[in-house]
Parts: C-alpha cells; sequence; structure tokens
C-alpha cells in the first residue's frame, strides 16, 4: 500500500490549510484585539469597507470572508462605536450600505498595517521563490474549486 494511501487526517491539504487558517485567525485576532480593541470580524469590515466598500451586507459578508451573520453582528457593534454607517443606495432605495465614517478610515489607517505586519510574519519563513510558487499553487486551486461549485 502507498504511504499517501496510510496517511493520517493531519496529511491532508484541506485539513492543514484548516490548521493554518485557525492559527492565522487566533494571531491576527489576538494583534486586532490587544492593539485596538476590535474583534477580527470587526477588523475584516473595517478593512473590506475601507478597501472595496460601500457594500451592502450580503457583498460586504462575501468581501470580508465572513458569514451573513457574522458580518451583521460586526457592522452593527461598528455601528453603535461610530465607526461605520447605513445609507440607503441611491441605485436602489431598497439596498442599505455600510461605509466607514472619518472615525472609521482612521481605524482602517491603522488596521491594514497591523494586517501587513502580520502577513509578512507569517509568512516571512518562505523565500521569494516559495512565496511566488505558492501564491500561484493557491490560485489555481481557488480558481478550480470556484470552477467546481458551479
Amino acid at each position: 500500500m502507498k504511504a499517501a494511501a496510510k496517511a493520517g487526517l493531519e496529511q491532508f491539504l484541506t485539513y492543514r490549510m484548516h490548521v493554518l487558517n485557525k492559527l492565522s485567525d487566533r494571531g491576527i485576532g489576538e494583534r486586532y484585539q490587544s492593539k485596538l480593541d476590535i474583534t477580527l470580524p470587526e477588523a475584516r469590515v473595517i478593512a473590506s469597507v475601507g478597501s472595496f466598500g460601500p457594500f451592502s451586507i450580503m457583498d460586504l459578508a462575501k468581501h470580508a470572508n465572513l458569514d451573513k451573520s457574522q458580518a451583521s453582528r460586526a457592522a452593527e457593534a461598528l455601528i453603535k462605536r461610530g465607526l461605520i454607517e447605513r445609507a440607503t443606495s441611491s441605485d436602489d432605495g431598497r439596498v442599505v450600505l455600510i461605509s466607514l465614517t472619518e472615525a472609521g478610515r482612521e481605524l482602517f489607517r491603522k488596521v491594514m498595517p497591523i494586517a501587513r505586519k502580520w502577513n509578512a510574519d507569517l509568512f516571512g519563513c518562505l523565500d521569494e521563490a516559495e512565496l511566488d510558487a505558492l501564491g500561484r499553487a493557491l490560485d489555481k486551486v481557488i480558481a478550480n474549486a470556484l470552477a467546481s461549485g458551479e
């Protein structure tokens, strides 16, 4: 029997990616909490709206890689803190858009350097060629997963 056929769960790439994702979320979440007093979902909302917004909650959830209820709860918490605001879309009065307030834009300018530093620290163990290869491989796998879901 081949070694791969006997491999345990810890050898599955999807399992390893899940472990990495959890470790990464925990690490960056702790940094956001200690430095900015915000949760990881709140930071993702701030980063997504600041980078690509304004958004409806549905679009926000997709861009922030959160489920709709997480995006909604994080948005509500940020609205209460005056960091984001709701406004009716000028294109469609039925759609409510989430955008950053001035205080939210100031927080966005603090969130992104923490994210960049965490990313650099996490992948700092790889050289440039490894980073490029990993990036290309992930792009292929993501494209394959998207195509498989259609």
